[in-house]
């Protein structure tokens, strides 16, 4: 029997993307293909849908798990920041949705050897795919106190980054840090124990959110998405930290009401018009979806359509 990562908000993603009336869909974040096999479900007979990621062990899962599909079923390996080229080399120029789920498969953080865990010793990678070009590793025992410290805030929020930055050179003076376990060890040696589990979750959030340059590859993405899309088309987002969501706002706000002109103006002269319109209000799990998918419990999806 296979086992594959519980998606979020399923039906409300099928719903959204107005997956009945849709003839091609990208899901820029295909994971196991949870959102994929019920949007193709749901799309008509001959409805396409394009899934991209860059974990190979993720996009086998996924081809397994959709072979029923045949051809309206593409999985390509990729990051969701080169959308409008993965899709130039696919022949597609306009899609009528665009869903990224932007949180990190259960599979994923719940493999030791992939190095996202804190609970468990494993190699220090936290990489997601093949094209990462620093494992935590590097960063770790390469990165100055400052630089580690900067990380530590900036993608974590994590108060005591200063106090941890400052551990963590210290120990890699005497011995290599290169396991999950040696890392975990250093947090918890200078955060306070009531509060070390939040630590560890931030410490590690924020490496990996580092590492895999999440917020850098999200920043190129929606501009992109927004551009693909063709009009009446949505762009669903689902994101699972403050971080991501904060962005995913600005965007969609940003594209709602692009007029740059000052507010005491009697008429808009900047000549910028919306490009999006956001749909509703941000829709979080039920209590009865984060009772079956405890996972779920942070998750905020956001969907605008384009005008």
């Amino acid at each position: 029997m296979n086992v594959y990562h519980k998606p979020v908000l399923v039906n409300y993603v099928v719903r959204s993307l107005e997956a009945v009336h849709a003839n091609v869909v990208f899901d820029a974040t295909l994971g196991d293909g949870g959102y994929a096999e019920a949007i193709l479900q749901a799309m008509p007979s001959l409805g396409k849908l394009y899934g991209i990621d860059r974990d190979p062990q993720a996009l086998a899962r996924a081809r397994k798990r959709l072979v029923v599909f045949g051809d309206r079923f593409s999985a390509i390996e990729g990051n969701f920041a080169d959308l409008e080229l993965i899709a130039s080399r696919v022949g597609v120029e306009a899609v009528d949705g665009v869903v990224a789920d932007l949180g990190v498969s259960y599979l994923q953080i719940s493999d030791p050897g992939r190095g996202f865990m804190f609970s468990k010793s494993g190699p220090l990678s936290m990489q997601m795919g093949q094209d990462a070009e620093l494992s935590a590793e590097d960063v770790v025992n390469t990165f100055s106190e400052k630089e580690l410290a900067h990380i530590l805030w900036n993608y974590g929020e994590e108060r005591g980054a200063k106090r941890i930055a400052r551990a963590i050179v210290a120990r890699r003076n005497t011995k290599k840090i290169e396991t999950t376990e040696e890392l975990a060890d250093i947090v918890r040696s200078v955060v306070n124990s009531r509060f070390a589990v939040k630590s560890l979750a931030r410490v590690f959030q924020a490496i990996r959110i580092f590492v895999n340059k999440e917020l850098e590859s999200l920043d190129l993405f929606l501009p992109q998405a927004l551009r693909l899309l063709k009009k009446n088309g949505y762009l669903v987002v689902l994101s699972y930290h403050s971080l991501e969501d904060r962005k995913v706002k600005r965007f969609m706000h940003r594209e709602q009401n692009p007029c740059t002109c000052p507010p005491d103006l009697p008429v808009c002269v900047c000549g910028k018009k919306p490009r999006l319109q956001i749909i509703g209000k941000v829709i979080r799990p039920s209590s009865e979806e984060v009772a079956r998918n405890p996972n779920s419990r942070s998750a905020k999806m956001r969907i605008a359509r384009k005008l």
